[in-house]
């Protein structure tokens, strides 16, 4: 029996696995459509760069497949694709390895909630860096003679994932007017679960990065940091060769997990402020190459102080309160004063304030301090005065507080007349062991000295 019901799991399982995809828009196998934008330079170049910037409108229709290759899919019956739509601008996306179907490109009713999406024309080149030549066994590396690519990026709305692909065209239009599509297939998927890092200092960071091939061949792997215009090498690794041209220090990849599973994540130990900036990660493959770009941010949240922690004044007196915010990064934050006045549940804002220059820390954070002064009367005994810090670290924003108490404003309190008691006792304690000390102990000395001096004068 036992043996039995492990092969009627399997049967579920394998039922599962091959059974027909359901779309996230609907329908039945379609897949998803995707609006996109197809960017191509115009015009000549000045430099580096192209003279102008040309896009058009397009649509990829992203297919749920099956692994198993060469099955013919047509277009659905029931698609709809936009009146102005050019020719040659749908593409008809199959991948076998599914990694560009991903739920987050899934059609939404919000238009602020499309993925983020551009295809543009692509051209199979040999890799001009060493760790990414001969990546075939004889080390020669064959160029793609023939055929029509493309390359595209689509990242999610809420930026929670990012695939870059580069597609082989297996059919397309015929002419300038033929409609039909341009049925590609995927080659090379990069892609990253983490487009955006945030971290705090002297932590371990992982920066994700995956890959996925439609065949099996040599690989390699290359990671550079850029940050305001000027960038480095960080790893390189053939893969092909299971070398490792540079790391780091500091930086560590899993090499298992690399050649088993496509993962190219790339950890960096104790962080700190030369880490933050853009890191890219680009998979070769024979004449292709992809890449993903992960943002690595530092994020420090402000600690308050406010001084002084008891602020008990007479009537008059005036005084500067201090707020200071403490180590902190980045470098933008806001502050602000309220007022909260006895006895009234509304606060009021404080518009005469002072803040001192940004001071940087050797860790590269920063502290700065904002200050208030107040010239109490009577009347604004237990007003609540308030520091109120908004940074990017924290969503709810940061206050600290501090009760004013002006002396004679109500009498003593509670606490006032406990503490009385307390001295009173206190000191009603110490003038009776005075009293005793001297019964008991300096005066029988002093009398007994005065007997003796009267024995001797007779």
């Amino acid at each position: 029996m036992g043996e039995l019901s492990t092969i009627s799991k399997l049967a579920v399982i394998l039922t599962l696995s091959f059974a027909p995809v359901t779309s996230l828009d609907g329908s039945s196998d379609i897949g998803m459509v995707v609006d996109c934008w197809y960017v191509e330079e115009g015009g000549g170049k000045k430099g580096s760069f192209p003279t102008s910037i040309n896009q058009d409108q397009a649509v990829l229709l992203l297919r749920h497949v099956s692994y198993d290759k060469g099955e013919e899919l047509k277009l659905p019956s029931d698609l709809a694709l936009p009146s102005d739509l050019k020719p040659g601008m749908f593409f008809d996306v199959t991948d076998y390895s599914r990694i560009i179907t991903h739920p987050g490109f899934k059609k939404r009713r919000n238009p602020s909630e499309k993925p983020r999406c551009e295809v543009n024309s692509y051209v199979p080149e040999e890799a001009n860096v060493k760790w990414a030549m001969h990546l075939t066994q004889d080390e020669r590396t064959p160029a793609y003679q023939s055929g029509t690519w493309f390359s595209s990026h689509i990242q999610t709305s809420d930026h929670s994932f990012s695939v870059a692909s580069v597609h082989r065209v297996t059919s397309g239009p015929s002419g300038a007017e033929d409609t039909s599509p341009h049925k590609t297939s995927v080659v090379l998927n990069v892609f990253s679960r983490t487009p955006s890092v945030r971290t705090k200092l002297k932590r371990d960071v992982l920066l994700d990065c995956g890959f996925a091939m439609d065949r099996q061949t040599g690989f390699a792997v290359e990671w550079r940091y850029q940050y305001r215009g000027s960038g480095h090498l960080v790893y390189a690794y053939n893969g092909a060769q299971d070398r490792v041209d540079m790391a780091e220090e500091g930086t560590e990849m899993f090499f298992y997990e690399l050649h088993s599973r496509g993962n190219a994540s790339l950890l960096i130990r104790d962080v700190d402020m030369r880490h933050e900036g853009s890191y890219i990660c680009t998979i070769y493959m024979p004449n292709l190459h992809a890449q993903q770009s992960i943002d690595l941010e530092i994020s420090e949240t402000p600690r308050l102080t406010v001084s002084p922690e008891l602020l008990h004044l007479t009537p008059g007196r005036e005084q500067t309160v201090l707020c200071e915010i403490c180590c902190y990064y980045p470098l933008d934050v806001s502050v602000k004063w309220t007022r909260k006045r006895s006895g009234n549940s509304s606060t009021e804002h404080i518009s005469e304030s002072w803040l001192s220059g940004h001071r940087v820390n050797p860790d590269g954070t920063y502290n700065l301090t904002s200050s208030i002064t107040i010239k109490p009367t009577a009347e604004d005994h237990h007003n609540v005065y308030t520091c109120y810090v908004d940074h990017v670290s924290v969503k709810a924003g940061l206050r600290e507080s501090v009760t004013l108490k002006v002396a004679g404003a109500s009498g003593p309190s509670i606490e006032d007349a406990i503490g009385m008691f307390i001295c009173a006792f206190f000191l009603y304690g110490t003038l009776r062991l005075l009293y005793w000390l001297f019964a008991e102990k300096v005066y029988p000395l002093v009398s007994g000295s005065m007997e003796e001096t009267k024995e001797k004068m007779n």
